[in-house]
């Protein structure tokens, strides 16, 4: 059998049995689909790491294995697993149907992997579908909820002129180079450019304006960001955990592994972009996140800052560096959504600030956990956000790299907007330590919060994560 088949084929076994499990049992609480589930995640990425060796290439080239990619891939995986975790019983809170939503989810985690392992811009775009439309059917899948319909339809008439512009920039990219594999791509631009083709060049340019500009607007990066709030607060927080950490990590790794590997000869366009895009999320999700009340709304700017900041390490070539600040992301943002969730009643979700007021008191430990995956959002040292920021800034200032002129002054622009954003974290700890509960969230509260052994399991993990990455870990040139 194809050794490509092989690591594909427990998603796609996992898929059928959860098809004919929902056929056979409908609209009843299943445990065995979070089983099953998991279980295809993690063997799907056992089957990677066992026969796919870096270097080899599948059906002609539309599938070449990479280490970064494969690395990637492991993220997606993991942090898909974990977030099936979570949905275990907060599904049949929101009144979801778990074996439908977890389907959604496996033919996601199908295209996140294609999408790392993409060796042909034809595989590439069909990826990218595939990690697109599975996320809008999740953003709205609580349908009994008018905000959860909202923001599934925004994300999907968004996401589908998004998935113009970036099947457009393909196009361009064919028309300039008449290739498709991405190897090939970037020998006929590294000739081009060598050869001062400035015809193909010219073509090859708007194909990538076109392309970033789908990708940098399915990140949300600003000033392509006003609808991620929007989405965050209409979408369920089961969802919100696969689309705001895999799927982001995902599309991130493959905006990185783009721009170093085929577009690597257009760099004097692509560097700039990312570094005004950079510039922008820090001022504009810094200043936006400082008046928000919404929890959700708060996270989604959040996720735009930390989104510039993965931009510049792009954009400085550190492979570890961005491996490091996606994994490391990725767990906080599955920490955050897993402490919402156990915060919660058994009938209703934390929404506001006013919500956790007094929460330090009632549920110690539970605020404590959350009080130090904000600190490292917040990138305070001895945390795993803080060594991912500090390794971005310590790489864009090394000696001899070759960075457009004004990074200096976007890279202390990030700085001191994560100074500023300090100030939004903090306002979520003090309401957990300083504030005390109003007789209204005191009476949502009666029957305790729904923590259970799952959000319990992800806290723990999360915290020991950051904790160790942040402690541990030295980064190169660290």
């Amino acid at each position: 059998m194809n050794p490509y088949l092989l690591s594909q084929s427990p998603l796609i076994l996992g898929f059928v049995f959860l098809l004919i499990l929902a056929s056979v049992r409908p609209n009843q609480k299943e445990s065995l689909s979070s089983i099953i589930s998991i279980l295809a995640l993690v063997s799907s990425a056992v089957a990677i790491w066992l026969f796919l060796p870096d270097g080899a290439q599948y059906f002609g080239g539309a599938i070449r294995v990479t280490s970064v990619g494969k690395v990637v891939a492991y993220l997606c995986l993991g942090l898909t697993a974990i977030g099936m975790m979570l949905s275990e019983d907060y599904l049949d809170k929101v009144h979801v149907t778990a074996v439908d939503w977890r389907m959604i989810v496996l033919a996601l985690a199908l295209g996140m992997v294609n999408l790392c392992l993409a060796g042909d811009i034809a595989t590439l775009f069909i990826a990218y579908e595939l990690v697109s439309i599975p996320s809008y059917v999740l953003a709205g899948f609580s349908h009994k909820d008018p905000r959860s319909n909202e923001a599934g339809m925004k994300y999907l008439l968004l996401g589908v002129f998004t998935s113009v512009l970036f099947l457009l920039g393909l196009s361009f990219i064919y028309g300039a180079t008449g290739e498709i594999h991405l190897l090939a791509i970037h020998d006929k631009l590294a000739r081009a450019v060598e050869a001062g083709a400035t015809a193909d060049l010219t073509l090859a340019k708007i194909g990538l304006a076109f392309l970033m500009g789908a990708v940098l607007f399915k990140v949300a990066v600003a000033p392509f960001h006003s609808w991620l709030p929007d989405v965050y607060q209409g979408t369920n927080l089961a969802s919100l955990a696969i689309i705001s950490s895999p799927v982001k990590v995902a599309v991130f790794g493959m905006l990185g592994m783009l721009l170093w590997g085929c577009f690597e000869p257009l760099a004097d366009v692509w560097k700039p972009v990312l570094l005004i895009g950079a510039g922008l999320s820090a001022i504009m999700g810094n200043l936006q996140a400082i008046v928000q009340t919404n929890l959700k709304r708060l996270v989604a700017y959040s996720a735009v800052v930390n989104g510039g900041f993965i931009l510049l390490g792009i954009l400085v070539n550190s492979v570890p560096i961005v491996v490091f600040y996606l994994g490391s992301y990725g767990i906080m943002t599955l920490g955050s959504w897993a402490a919402f969730m156990a915060m919660g009643s058994k009938k209703a979700d934390v929404d506001t600030l006013s919500d956790l007021a007094g929460m330090g008191k009632s549920n110690r430990w539970l605020a404590l956990a959350l009080t130090i995956i904000l600190l490292s959002y917040a990138g305070i040292p001895l945390t795993a956000g803080f060594a991912a920021k500090f390794g971005v800034v310590l790489e864009a200032l090394r000696p001899g790299t070759d960075l457009p002129r004004m990074t200096l002054p976007v890279i202390i622009l990030s700085v001191c907007g994560g100074l500023v954003s300090f100030y939004f974290y903090f306002q979520i700890i003090r309401a957990m330590w300083l504030q005390s509960a109003s007789a209204e969230a005191a009476e949502r509260r009666a029957g305790g919060t729904d923590l259970r052994w799952n959000y319990a399991f992800v806290l723990i993990l999360s915290v020991v994560v950051i904790l160790s990455l942040g402690m541990f870990v030295r980064l190169p040139g660290m």
